[in-house]
């Protein structure tokens, strides 16, 4: 009897806290949101900020010193990085004992951490202004988040295989050449020089990320359903209850 009342309890707890549960379907989907607040916040600060230009100017630049959009896009980059956080934890919710898979979570949550100060307190300056010590911290946060950001996709892609896996790289490869393309531009943004094509690839970089954020999320949430759905009775199994319930009545 206590037995059986130790494993209703022990179901009672799994029903709260399963990785099917409400909640960390939420925090999942939360990865999403922080992709659309972000996409959104992005196309918005732009198209209010006088003069600014999607293809050449970087995306930092709308929340720069000196920028008249600075207050709007720290909102939505500070909501964004929240949200982000919470889908790190989702995750960590989903990995079980899949050590790859925590790992991606565990990155996604440092990530978060280092660039959680980047916007609010050090943006870099508006071009023409005087470089100070909130642009060398910009740059020091932005370097620190990259190895995070490619660690947090490579451990998926070693926790999750099929096209998931295929697609992990991919974004990787695509992210790598924008890369290498972004990186003499960004020593001209820092001279107050022309930067052609820098918020292109800028956006190419920050979106691929983006979409792999929405592919893992949904791909996560999909394993979650499929690991939750009630087994369906096999054939046979009420007549053989029917056969030991009668039995056990003799």
């Amino acid at each position: 009897m206590t037995t059986r009342t130790s494993a209703g309890s022990r179901e009672q707890v799994g029903f709260h806290t399963h990785p099917g549960s409400p909640a960390h379907r939420l925090l999942l989907l939360a990865g999403v949101a922080a992709v659309v607040v972000y996409a959104a916040g992005d196309v918005v600060s732009g198209v209010l900020y006088d003069g600014y230009s999607f293809r050449d100017q970087a995306i930092s630049e709308l929340s720069a010193y000196g920028s008249p959009v600075r207050p709007l896009a720290v909102g939505w980059i500070v909501l964004h990085g929240l949200l982000g956080l919470a889908f790190s934890v989702g995750v960590w919710w989903s990995a079980g004992p899949r050590r790859a898979l925590r790992w991606t979570a565990g990155l996604l949550l440092a990530a978060g951490v280092v660039t959680a100060p980047l916007h609010p307190f050090f943006p870099m300056s508006s071009r023409g202004m005087e470089p100070g010590f909130n642009d060398t911290m910009h740059v020091v946060l932005t370097m620190a988040f990259v190895p995070l950001m490619v660690g947090a996709v490579v451990a998926s892609a070693v926790a999750l295989r099929g096209w998931f896996r295929l697609y992990a790289i991919a974004s990787l490869v695509v992210m790598a050449l924008v890369a290498g393309l972004t990186g003499p531009l960004m020593t001209s943004l820092a001279e107050s020089l022309a930067t052609p094509w820098l918020g292109v690839f800028e956006r190419i970089n920050a979106y691929t990320g983006f979409a792999w954020t929405i592919v893992l999320a949904l791909v996560l949430l999909h394993r979650r359903t499929e690991q939750h759905e009630p087994e369906a009775p096999r054939a046979g199994s009420s007549v053989a209850a029917d056969h030991h319930a009668a039995t056990a009545g003799r």
